[in-house]
């Protein structure tokens, strides 16, 4: 299923578009906020491997390929998964010539209105890097308010939830 907004469309990765997803996950500046750094591409494909399969598996779950709908040109990647077992997690990335353009905004509002029609009983959240200061403030933007800080994967990250649109 895509997730269609006003200038974007958020379609579930198929077994082509492994190239595009290396743009994303092995670009260092992309991932400085989420890994530290970017992926090599023989870990890059093992990520692959595993969304593919998540994404055959769920209809709504799953890592979505961002492409700008006027020129269906690729510009990053969102996901939304679950996430213990009272949560949804929702997540993004963007290439950085598409940072600050309210892309991030657009698809954070689609992914937590989806979120809350297919997942109704589940909490909304994100984790984000503690640094990450542009991705707090557009997730706060959104709704989501911080909840808990915690060490995530050995990094200091917040932990949003969201409350309302």
């Amino acid at each position: 299923m895509d997730i269609i907004t006003q200038h974007l469309i958020l379609k579930k990765y198929s077994t082509s578009d492994f190239e595009d997803f290396c743009k994303v996950i092995c670009n260092d500046e992309v991932m400085l906020h989420i890994t530290g750094k970017g992926h090599t591409k023989l870990v890059a494909k093992e990520k692959f491997d595993l969304l593919l399969k998540t994404n055959q598996e769920h209809d709504f779950y799953g890592i979505y390929k961002v492409v700008l709908k006027e020129t269906n040109k690729m510009i990053g990647f969102a996901k939304i998964t679950p996430f213990e077992k009272k949560c949804i997690e929702i997540g993004y990335a963007l290439l950085p010539p598409y940072w600050r353009m309210g892309y991030t905004i657009e698809m954070i509002k689609s992914l937590s209105k989806h979120g809350l029609i297919y997942f109704p009983e589940k909490k909304l959240m994100a984790i984000v890097d503690e640094e990450n200061t542009a991705s707090i403030k557009v997730l706060e933007k959104n709704g989501y308010q911080i909840y808990k800080k915690e060490s995530f994967k050995g990094s200091p990250c917040l932990l949003l939830a969201y409350t309302s649109l």
